[in-house]
Parts: C-alpha cells; sequence; structure tokens
C-alpha cells in the first residue's frame, strides 16, 4: 500500500478496503472502470487483516479479527475473478470445522459430514444423535431456499435466483411446516427442543451468538450448520490476509489502486448527487460515476453524508441503525506463546491422531453460554466468557517462530456497556479468557510472549467500526433482507444518486463471504449501464465537463463482463 500524495480523480472511489470492499471494487476494475479504494489504516483488509503481532511479537503474524471462512465457498468470487487461478489464494476445508470439549477430555467433533458428528454424538447420547440428522435435514432445506436470495440484490431480485429459490421451495415442501417452525423460534427453544446433552447444546450457543438466545426467530442462527455440511468452513494459507492480497492483485492487475493511511472526514454532494470523497488533511478525491463505502453504513449516513442531504425521516431511520443494542458485544483476545501448547488429554481421549489445535473449538456449558449472555445485558463481565479457541500455525507453521504458538480467541459475550468501564472490564475480560482456557490449551498461562485484547472500543479504533460492531448492524432478524441497514437503504443504493452502501451491514450477512461486495457491483454495473442508455450520467456529465476517462470504458458495451459465471 501506499499513501496518498495529491487530490486525483477515478470512475469509483471505494472508501473502506474490507474484503467487501474489495471484492466490489475488483469487479469494478474487471469491468473496466477506474476504481481507488480508500482505507483509513496504514494496512488494507479491515477485518480480515492479516498482520505482525508488532511491536510487542514482530515474529509472529495474527490474524487481526476473522479466521475462518465460510459463506465465500457458496459464492462465485473465486472463480469470477481468478483469485485461486492467478493471483496464489489458497484456502483449505477444515474438517472438523469445531471441536465441544470437556473438562474430562471428551470431546465432539463438529465434522462437515452431519453423519459423522451424529456417529460421535451416539456415545454421549443416541437420541440427540437422531435428532441432530433430523435438524439437519431441515436446515440443509433453509439453505437450498435461502441461499440463491442472499447472492443477488434483496430489493430487485435477478430472476435467475428467484427461479433457484422457487425450485427448492418445491424440492423441500415437505420440510416446509419444521422450517416454519424452527425459524420461528428462539435460538434456546430450539436447541432444547431438539437436544438433551450438553455435548451438543454448548456449541449450539457458543459459536453463534448473533441475538438474545431468547429472543423470537433467534433460531435461524442455526442455519450455519447447513452451510457446514453443504460447503465445508475454510482457512486461507498466510492467514485471512491472503484474501485481500489477492483482491487488491486483480484490481491493480486491472489498472485499479488502494491507498492507505487515508481516513474519509466527509463525502463530497453536489445537486443531491455524491461526487468525491475528502479525505484527512482536505484533500478531495473526485468520482466520475459513483463513491462505494464498505464501512458501517450508519457511519457512512450519520458521520460521512452532511446533514442536510437526507431528507429529515429518512435521516432520523439512518440514526436509528441499531449497532450496540443487544446487549453483548464482541472481544478478540490474541497471544503469542513460546512454546507448543499441550492438548494431549482431549486427543489421548479421541485416539484418532487429530491436531485438535487447528478447529476453532468451544469448552463452555450451555448454561455458561446463557448465563453470560445475561450477565452482559446488566453490564457485567460474565464469570465465565464463552467463545472460540484456536492455534492458527497448527494450520499454517509459517505464521509463528518454529516450535512456538500462536493463540486466537473470539467471543461475542462480552457486555455492551460494562458498568466498571472499559478498562477494567478489559482486564476482567482477558483474564477469565486466559484461565478458563489453560484447562484446555495447557500452556497458554504459562509461555505468554505477548497478548493483545481487543474489546469493544478497541475493535472500534483499529477497524473503524461503529460502536465496534464486527456486523456494523446489530444482526436482529428485524434488520435482515429490505430492512437492512434500514428500510429506504437496502438493494446498496442510497437516496443520493452516485451514493452506494456495501460491507457487513448490507445484504445478506457480515463474516467472510464477498456476498455484499459481489451484490454490490452487479447493482452499480447495472445501474451504471442504465444511465450510459440516456439516464442521469447525462446530465452529470454536463455538470462536470471537464472530467475526462483516462481510458476506454469497456463495460458499457458488454466487451467485458466481470461476472463470468452468468450470477
Amino acid at each position: 500500500m501506499k499513501d496518498f500524495p495529491t487530490p486525483r480523480e477515478a470512475d469509483v472511489v471505494v472508501v473502506g478496503s474490507g474484503h467487501n470492499g474489495l471484492v466490489a471494487a475488483a469487479y469494478l476494475a474487471k469491468a473496466g472502470l477506474d476504481v481507488l479504494v480508500v482505507e483509513a489504516s496504514p494496512t488494507a483488509g479491515g477485518m480480515t487483516s492479516t498482520n505482525p503481532f508488532a511491536p510487542e511479537a514482530p515474529e509472529y503474524m495474527i490474524n487481526e479479527a476473522s479466521i475462518q471462512a465460510s459463506l465465500f465457498r457458496t459464492t462465485t468470487i473465486d472463480r469470477d475473478l481468478g483469485l485461486s487461478r492467478n493471483y496464489g489464494l489458497r484456502q483449505t476445508v477444515i474438517d472438523p470445522a469445531h471441536f465441544q470439549l470437556s473438562a474430562d477430555g471428551a470431546s465432539l467433533g463438529l465434522w462437515r459430514d452431519p453423519r459423522k458428528t451424529a456417529a460421535e454424538l451416539e456415545y454421549f447420547s443416541k437420541k440427540d444423535a437422531r435428532a441432530l440428522l433430523e435438524l439437519y435435514e431441515v436446515i440443509d432445506a433453509a439453505v437450498q431456499i435461502g441461499l440463491p436470495m442472499m447472492q443477488t440484490n434483496v430489493v430487485g431480485p435477478e430472476i435467475s435466483s428467484i427461479l433457484k429459490s422457487a425450485r427448492a421451495l418445491m424440492k423441500n415442501r415437505r420440510q416446509l411446516v419444521a422450517l416454519g417452525r424452527w425459524m420461528s423460534s428462539s435460538q434456546a427453544e430450539a436447541v432444547e427442543e431438539s437436544f438433551e446433552h450438553d455435548m451438543i447444546r454448548a456449541p449450539m450457543l457458543t459459536g453463534l451468538p448473533f441475538m438474545p438466545f431468547d429472543a423470537d426467530m433467534s433460531g435461524w442462527s442455526l442455519i450455519y450448520l447447513g452451510v457446514l455440511s453443504r460447503y465445508g468452513v475454510a482457512m486461507f494459507h498466510g492467514g485471512t490476509g491472503s484474501l485481500p492480497k489477492a483482491l487488491i492483485g486483480v484490481i491493480r492487475d486491472n489498472h485499479g489502486d488502494v491507498i492507505t493511511n487515508s481516513p474519509v472526514e466527509e463525502l463530497i454532494v453536489a445537486n443531491n448527487r455524491c461526487t468525491g470523497v475528502r479525505i484527512r488533511g482536505g484533500a478531495e478525491i473526485l468520482a466520475r460515476r459513483a463513491v462505494l463505502t464498505a464501512c458501517s453504513p450508519k457511519t457512512t449516513l450519520t458521520r460521512l453524508l452532511p446533514r442536510g442531504v437526507l431528507e429529515p425521516k429518512k435521516q432520523n431511520a439512518a440514526d436509528h441503525i441499531p449497532t450496540r443494542k443487544r446487549g453483548i458485544a464482541d472481544a478478540k483476545v490474541n497471544v503469542a506463546l513460546s512454546g507448543r501448547v499441550d492438548m494431549s488429554k482431549h486427543e489421548k481421549w479421541r485416539g484418532d491422531g487429530i491436531d485438535m489445535r487447528q478447529a476453532c473449538n468451544c469448552y463452555h456449558t450451555y448454561q455458561q453460554a446463557l448465563d453470560a449472555a445475561k450477565a452482559c445485558v446488566r453490564g457485567e463481565v460474565p464469570d465465565a466468557i464463552p467463545g472460540l479457541a484456536q492455534v492458527t500455525n497448527s494450520f499454517d507453521p509459517s505464521m509463528s517462530p518454529p516450535g512456538k504458538d500462536l493463540w486466537w480467541f473470539w467471543t461475542g459475550l462480552t457486555p455492551s456497556f460494562p458498568q466498571d468501564g472499559w478498562d477494567v472490564a478489559r482486564k476482567k475480560i482477558t483474564d477469565s479468557i486466559l484461565r478458563d482456557a489453560e484447562i484446555y490449551y495447557k500452556g497458554v498461562a504459562d509461555m505468554q510472549v505477548a497478548v493483545r485484547p481487543l474489546v469493544l472500543p478497541d475493535i472500534e479504533e483499529r477497524f473503524w467500526a461503529i460502536d465496534g460492531s464486527v456486523y456494523h448492524v446489530d444482526p436482529t432478524i428485524t434488520r435482515f433482507g429490505p430492512n437492512k441497514p434500514v428500510a429506504g437503504f437496502a438493494g446498496y443504493r442510497t437516496p443520493v444518486a452516485g451514493l452506494y452502501l456495501t460491507g457487513s451491514g448490507t445484504h445478506p450477512v457480515a463474516g467472510i463471504s464477498g456476498m455484499p461486495g459481489q451484490n454490490a457491483a452487479r447493482t452499480m454495473l447495472k445501474h451504471f449501464r442504465r444511465e450510459d442508455r440516456g439516464g442521469r450520467l447525462g446530465v452529470f456529465k454536463e455538470l462536470l465537463p471537464s472530467r475526462r476517462r483516462t481510458r476506454p470504458d469497456p463495460y458499457a458495451s458488454g466487451q467485458n463482463d466481470p461476472f463470468p459465471s452468468g450470477d
């Protein structure tokens, strides 16, 4: 990356270099548009960044936030952009993707094949093993029906996506009653209705704390099991940062660019059209076609867009986009170690030779997850903080010195508003996480070279994420589909001409998927083609007569198709 020395122009300015912003930028650049991605931080990648653990332990490379990719494998992005074929992206499915660990050494693997999970679960409960396979049938139906609609514009879906969903609906019509009951229930209700043993109940909460566990319609969270089964969960070689690295390669090979250390302070609006951005220091970057923001929609609409541009009702709706209303918040801990953690107790119990450091593992009980969520709502740091733990270098040894482990932990069960303030809460959270981890990852407490916790305000500062929300918009059921991020702003387009949204706060979901970026790019290209057939672009050109393209625009005639898969 390089610092931006002087103002310039581009066809499209993308604000934020998280993977969704980069996915959109890559498609737009491949379509022949002059694209510039502007990133606030010193390095690109956002929450998919992989960087040295500096200054504390620079010889270790850490995934600063995300680690596993599940939904990315459901998309055509890799194939469309040639990421694996031409840009060195390598990913391997982790199987089992998760283990539930017990203090006595027992474990349950969550395999890609539900039958293998059920076979292990029989050791704990034969009834639960049968129930698991029945639940997988329902969830798999939900994935088949819902996924096509996730991979299109929610307010103007592709006909092909509608037909795919309709065919899946007919194919799975016998599951509709069970599917409706599951989707309308709370997460806790769905889990307790299906299962009796803690070894399967616990991971159904710990890894999926999106909505309050007792909220109606939070049962949809379990759809992750269907994605795990149908597509598998992968990790990127070289860390999650390998994904943005490959995407940047596509952008630059198609004459686009990415600049860092350039926080956008304001969107430039003229005649109700977004015409560029103003970065820190006052430099302006003008956008001939559009500005696409990949940061939180609330950041875009309440901090970057000048007040008065949106009409009052729409501004009020934007002001009330929820980013900190669930009572729970995310936290992350990276720990560099001087040696290798010992998981021999659990590996000996299994006896199958699996390196249990590689999966993202849970080890708290179902009741501890329920109690943690309630404590967070009260503003208390839970006594036990359930989450997911993983030893990153077990997958990719290049990320740490030989024989030295790199431990990663994520939780969605810390308080949004801690009673004792964040300095006290940060220490309590970190101490609790490391104390409990030592029971399962022997050495985490004694071999510490460096520890880096990220709680809500740290996530906000590091990733420019409003309210430290990794989802950008609270992932409640009322904020999905045409209400994401808010009614009137779904479909990636905003009421301000030339201003588009993408990122985790837009349809369909957060996580490493790239779908919001892919959908946004497809939407923008359609709008641009419409403009070039005599729409608003002609008026825009009259407003800016001195702006000229530096190269031809091949996408307009259909010469360059950035979606060769036909999606």
